[in-house]
């Protein structure tokens, strides 16, 4: 199955509630902290759930958080 990923920039304060958001969905996708200070993310799910994890990521920035989907494509492989 190929893996697909997500680069959002968010603030730092806004991190770890993005995080414990995906958790929530079980599997759907998972989030790596690129660089905390800066506020990148990369969140990684399957060609399968990539639909879904946009739809999670745009309403949390429409609703709660800020969340910008900077770049997205196929995984870089790197963790």
């Amino acid at each position: 199955m190929q893996s697909y990923e997500f680069k959002v920039k968010t603030r730092r304060e806004d991190i770890d509630f993005i995080n414990k958001v995906m958790e929530a969905y079980e599997g759907v996708g998972v989030v790596r902290t690129k660089n905390a200070d800066a506020g990148d993310l990369s969140i990684v799910s399957t060609l399968d759930f990539k639909d879904d994890v946009r739809m999670i990521i745009e309403d949390l920035d429409r609703k709660w958080v800020v969340a910008k989907i900077i770049e997205e494509g196929p995984w870089s492989g790197q963790l």
